[in-house]
C-alpha cells in the first residue's frame, strides 16, 4: 500500500521531524542528485570569467530549480508507489518538466516581489500562495500558471501552517549552514584562500543542505493534500482489492 495512505495532517513540528527522518532514511540518493546538479555552477563558477559572474549566477539558480524538482519526484516516488528511484530514472521522469520548473519559480518569485512592493502583506500572502508550486510542477507536470494556481488552492486558509513549517525548516538550514562554514573558517589558511574559492566552498556547503528544504516542501504538499482533498483516503480506496461481480445463476 502506498505510504501516502497512512498520512494525516501533521503539525510544523512533526513535518519537519518527518523531513529529518526521511532525509536519514535516503541521504545517498538525495546526496547524489543534489551534488549532480549543484556541485558543476560551484566548480565552474571558480574558474569562469569575471564577464560571465551574471551568466553563473542564472545557471546556478536554474541548477537550484531543478535540484528542488527532482528532490520532490524522489519524495513522491518514496511516497506515493514506495520506491526510490536512481538519479537517472529521476531525471528521465522529470522530462519535459524542466521549463516548467524555472518558469513556475519565476512566476512564483515574480508574484512575491510585486507584493511586496505593493505592501508587505500581499507579499507574505504570495509567499504562502506559492510555496509548493514548484513540488506541484514537478511532480504533477503543470506549467507555471497552473501550477501557481494550483498551490495556491491547497495553501488556501493555511497560511500560518505554511509559513511556519517553512519558517523552521529555513531557520534550521540557515543555522546549518553558518555552523558549518564557522567550522571551516576555523581551519587555518581557509581564510586566506582567494575570494572565488571561498565562494565555491559555500556553494558547495549548500549541497547536503538543499536536499532538506525540497523534503520539507514535498512533505508540506502532501499535507495540504490530505487536508484539502483527503489525498490518504484517495489512496487507501485505490489499494483496496477489486470486487469481483456476483455471479447469478438460474436454478
Amino acid at each position: 500500500m502506498s505510504q501516502l495512505a497512512h498520512l494525516r495532517p501533521r503539525s510544523t513540528a512533526e513535518i519537519v521531524d518527518a523531513t529529518f527522518r526521511f532525509y536519514r532514511a535516503r541521504a545517498g540518493d538525495l546526496l547524489v542528485v543534489s551534488a549532480l546538479l549543484l556541485a558543476p555552477p560551484a566548480l565552474l563558477g571558480a574558474i569562469a570569467p569575471s564577464s560571465a559572474e551574471r551568466f553563473m549566477g542564472m545557471f546556478s539558480r536554474w541548477m537550484y530549480y531543478f535540484s528542488q524538482g527532482a528532490v520532490a519526484v524522489l519524495v513522491a516516488a518514496a511516497l506515493e508507489r514506495n520506491e526510490m528511484p536512481t538519479a537517472r530514472e529521476v531525471f528521465r521522469r522529470l522530462e519535459g518538466r524542466w521549463l516548467k520548473l524555472i518558469t513556475t519559480s519565476w512566476l512564483s518569485a515574480l508574484m512575491i516581489i510585486l507584493g511586496f512592493v505593493l505592501l508587505i502583506v500581499p507579499g507574505i500572502i504570495a509567499l504562502s500562495w506559492t510555496m509548493v508550486a514548484l513540488p506541484v510542477a514537478a511532480i504533477e507536470g503543470r506549467s507555471s500558471s497552473p501550477a501557481t494556481e494550483r498551490s495556491r488552492a491547497l495553501a488556501r486558509g493555511r497560511m500560518k501552517h505554511v509559513l511556519g513549517t517553512m519558517a523552521l525548516v529555513w531557520l534550521i538550514v540557515v543555522a546549518l549552514f553558518f555552523g558549518a562554514a564557522f567550522s571551516l573558517s576555523v581551519i587555518p589558511g581557509v581564510s586566506e584562500l582567494p575570494d572565488r574559492l571561498i565562494g565555491m566552498i559555500s556553494e558547495l556547503l549548500l549541497v547536503p543542505l538543499a536536499p532538506v528544504i525540497g523534503v520539507a516542501v514535498t512533505l508540506l504538499y502532501y499535507d495540504l493534500r490530505v487536508r484539502s482533498e483527503g489525498a490518504d483516503v484517495s489512496a487507501m480506496i485505490a489499494a483496496l482489492p477489486a470486487t469481483q461481480p456476483e455471479v447469478v445463476t438460474e436454478a
